[in-house]
């Protein structure tokens, strides 16, 4: 059967775009941070944890010229460019930030970051644990969940794809 939808109703069309956009996305953004692993020297970057009453900060500082792939994170949270400047790609497209900046992150996003300068980003959580191990397993989606989080999120489950 085909289902035609009506031209007064584009909410429908974007829900169904957005899931297309969204598995590709996903699909691409794991593929090269696979090829970065397997054919790069990783570097460090500097991460500064930062607590306070039902609040976790973390604070990674960046060198320019560093390609980041960012981890998938359970919960909306705020994010802050405390310095620096760098562009990201999300499943929303392509973004120049420049500090101060400050953004909000849907619960599911995955970024590609590449520094222009030596930067600070510091990514919020709401939480009462102290315990980085723990804040981890509460606010971070294991890579090899990604995709099975996205499709309980209503992300992909209209393609079947796993």
């Amino acid at each position: 059967m085909t289902e035609i939808i009506a031209k007064n109703e584009v909410d429908k069309l974007k829900f169904v775009l957005n899931y297309v956009a969204d598995k590709q996305y996903i699909d691409c953004v794991q593929d090269l941070q696979n090829h970065l692993v397997e054919n790069f020297e990783q570097g460090e970057a500097p991460v500064i944890h930062h607590f306070a009453p039902h609040v976790y900060m973390r604070q990674m500082d960046a060198v320019a010229g560093s390609l980041v792939v960012s981890k998938m994170h359970k919960t909306e949270h705020m994010n802050i460019l405390l310095k620096g400047s760098l562009t990201i790609l999300t499943e929303e497209g392509i973004q120049y930030l420049q500090a101060p900046a400050v953004l909000k992150s849907k619960a599911g996003t995955k970024r590609i970051g590449y520094f222009h300068e030596d930067s600070s980003w510091i990514t919020v959580h709401p939480t009462d644990e102290t315990d980085l191990t723990a804040i981890e397993k509460q606010v971070i989606v294991p890579q090899e969940q990604e995709k099975t989080f996205l499709e309980n999120m209503g992300v992909l489950k209209c393609l079947g794809q796993q």
